[in-house]
């Protein structure tokens, strides 16, 4: 016990409800994207995958969430110099070899929900390339890397970040959402693996 009622220093210190979510936690999504592709009000998904981005002056967590139907991720950024966060939805548009440097520019196509045979198309403009490391945790293994972050925007708002790690490229398609539209029910504790010594 603690003389004076001063907390002891062995306590771990609390997690942040939006940083470092711990593995195995679940996550209740209600924003419009949520509504629109499952027509309910909210959907819960598992955490199974967690990526911390770290740079200078930027600092952004990927939480890849799966369901029974559905994997989506869910990005948490912090607004540099503040408390303050942005929280987007993505989706992995593809994962691809790199074989030619990326454009400033990138026109993605999607089928029309209206009319199968027409398309709509959305063209991304690159506004920075970060890079960053990279520290990913999921039930297996925890492990830190090299990468350069590609950031796009369209005009209608739409985010794209294409993760390039070694020769590797990840494309997340998504938009920002609303903090009022996430729960989160952490896990009681993640696997012991997890080794920050």
């Amino acid at each position: 016990m603690a003389l004076f009622g001063r907390k002891s220093r062995n306590t771990a210190p609390k997690r942040h409800e939006l940083l470092d979510i711990p593995i195995g936690s679940m996550i209740e999504l209600s924003d419009p994207i949520t509504f629109e592709t499952s027509e309910t009000a909210s959907r819960t998904f598992e955490l199974i995958e967690r990526k911390k981005y770290d740079a200078q002056g930027f600092s952004r967590y990927m939480y890849r969430l799966e369901d029974d139907d559905e994997e989506v991720v869910l990005g948490i950024d912090r607004i540099a110099g503040t408390n303050e966060y942005e929280v987007s939805r993505w989706i992995i548009d593809s994962e691809e070899e790199l074989d030619e440097d990326l454009p400033d520019r990138i026109t993605l196509h999607y089928p029309d929900a209206d009319d199968e045979e027409r398309e709509i198309s959305v063209e991304y403009v690159r506004n920075e390339i970060i890079p960053a490391q990279m520290h990913v945790v999921n039930v297996l293994e925890m492990e830190t890397f090299d990468v350069e972050l590609y950031e796009y925007a369209s005009e209608g708002g739409g985010l794209m970040s294409v993760e390039l790690c070694g020769n590797w490229l990840i494309f997340y398609v998504g938009e920002l959402i609303a903090l009022s539209d996430i729960n989160i029910y952490p896990a009681e504790e993640e696997e012991e693996y997890i080794d920050v010594g």
